[in-house]
């Protein structure tokens, strides 16, 4: 089994967001954030600021003091919590990071005794540590579908000028529900659309998830319309909604009863080209049980991506169809839901559902288009 591209540069995000250096990374933000800090705090001490801040009614509420002793600790907190996080990588030990709970903590402090550029300064430095802290977070929720792999993608990809190599172990398999036989990520066995996940043995929380692949609406969007098309059009890129395809199929869906949630959006939105493309991944995804394979990363060795052609990129519209719907190809087609179910399928014909532990028939496009031999 090969990665598509999009797996590819998918599992290279995952090993990158989950590993022990990154969260390195993290700790040296939180060092340079908490000297910062301190140091504004004793500036706020030798000029006195909560002398002036004081209230008579509500006390120190907004002094340095009130934040030094409630809102600092916090910070001191989340570092803590990143060392002890380090560590038990040691140990293929994986969880949510404490963002959440320090900036819970932020919130109910004020940065009143701050003047406003180090009050604006403080933010932009803590944004850019819970940004980078939420890609850990995501990972290990496994909620990551089609259109945020894109995403993060798109805002990390200047990070791996050359992809690492896999290599997809179809004798490691997991199961969506129960714990992975490895620790590491896994592909979904049949569904080139179904996002990878990162699942660890260590306890509960690592098992393997439901695959998050898209709705036949979402699927039939992107065969028409090119993939990285369509999700830079939801993502609101200006070039990819330049010539209004995007939003066209969204209108032409809204008048056909075929999108099931608008999410903040409503009808009369659509006449808007980035509002009717916004509203496509709230009726996009669905989730899938289904067979894993573990995928290894090879350690130091790399591939060029501008190897991967555009014939290459284009296949993977054609890999996998969704039972009851119509052939996109004609060739020969298989499913994963039955041994022996290779058969020639013609252009339009539709592709029957055979039952199956994992929902839905998916049939795959076979790599191998010779006839049988009789």
């Amino acid at each position: 089994m090969q990665l598509t591209i999009w797996q590819k540069r998918q599992t290279t995000l995952l090993y990158h967001f989950m590993s022990r250096d990154y969260l390195l990374g993290l700790l040296q933000l939180l060092n340079d954030l908490i000297g910062d800090a301190d140091g504004l705090l004793d500036t706020a001490q030798v000029q006195r600021r909560d002398a002036i801040i004081a209230d008579p009614r509500w006390g120190i509420r907004d002094t340095s003091t009130n934040w030094s002793t409630y809102a600092f600790p916090a910070l001191l907190d989340f570092r803590q919590s990143t060392v002890e996080d380090i560590a038990l990588r040691d140990q293929d030990r994986y969880g949510f990071t404490g963002a959440n709970q320090c900036v819970n903590m932020l919130r109910e402090h004020s940065t009143r005794w701050m003047t406003e550029d180090e009050e604006a300064a403080f933010k932009v430095q803590f944004d850019k540590i819970y940004l980078y802290a939420s890609e850990i977070d995501d990972v290990a929720m496994r909620q990551i579908r089609d259109y945020d792999a894109y995403v993060t993608w798109t805002q990390n990809a200047h990070l791996f000028p050359r992809l690492p190599k896999f290599t997809v172990h179809t004798d490691i398999v997991g199961e969506s529900g129960q714990l992975p036989p490895k620790t590491g990520v896994y592909v979904p066995q049949d569904d080139p659309y179904g996002t990878l996940q990162f699942a660890w043995t260590t306890d509960s929380d690592g098992q393997l998830r439901p695959a998050k692949t898209l709705t036949p609406l979402a699927l039939e969007a992107v065969n028409a319309l090119g993939r990285d098309k369509v999700w830079a059009a939801v993502s609101q890129d200006p070039a990819a909604q330049a010539d209004g395809k995007v939003a066209d199929f969204m209108r032409l869906a809204l008048k056909q009863g075929r999108l099931t949630h608008l999410g903040p959006y409503k009808p009369e939105d659509a006449k808007r080209p980035g509002s009717a493309a916004g509203m496509l991944p709230f009726s996009a995804f669905v989730d899938r049980p289904c067979r894993w394979y573990y995928v290894e990363k090879i350690e130091g060795e790399y591939e060029d991506p501008a190897e991967t052609t555009t014939a290459q990129v284009t296949a993977e519209t054609r890999l996998r169809v969704e039972a009851n719907h119509p052939c996109p190809q004609t060739g020969w087609w298989m499913t994963p839901a039955k041994a022996g179910s290779r058969r020639y399928f013609n252009e339009g014909e539709i592709m029957p559902s055979l039952g199956g532990d994992y929902g839905l028939t998916i049939w795959q496009w076979d790599v191998d288009q010779s006839a049988p031999k009789l």
